[in-house]
């Protein structure tokens, strides 16, 4: 009950759901690098897989030579061929 009244709220105000609700934000620069915003934690990570916790979902990225630039405890850089990203439960 309180989530929807949450929601109803940021969607009339206008207000930015990553930021209220802590949904997750991912922004690519090509095929090679990608940031996630929001994250909750790492799940699987070698050179083809990056599976990650966010809030509301998992995803996964898959490539080739992925590898973390940088991370802190909401934002992270993942580097390599980026072939695919999927959302999951």
């Amino acid at each position: 009950m309180f989530e929807r009244i949450k929601i109803a709220a940021v969607d009339n105000l206008k207000l930015p759901k990553d930021v209220v609700l802590g949904e997750v934000l991912i922004s690519f620069v090509g095929r090679t690098s990608v940031i996630v915003e929001n994250y909750r934690g790492i799940l699987i990570y070698d050179d083809q897989t990056v599976k990650l916790q966010a809030k509301n979902c998992k995803l996964q990225f898959h490539g080739k030579r992925l590898h973390i630039e940088y991370y802190n405890h909401d934002e992270m850089k993942i580097s390599g061929l980026i072939q695919s990203m999927e959302f999951g439960e």
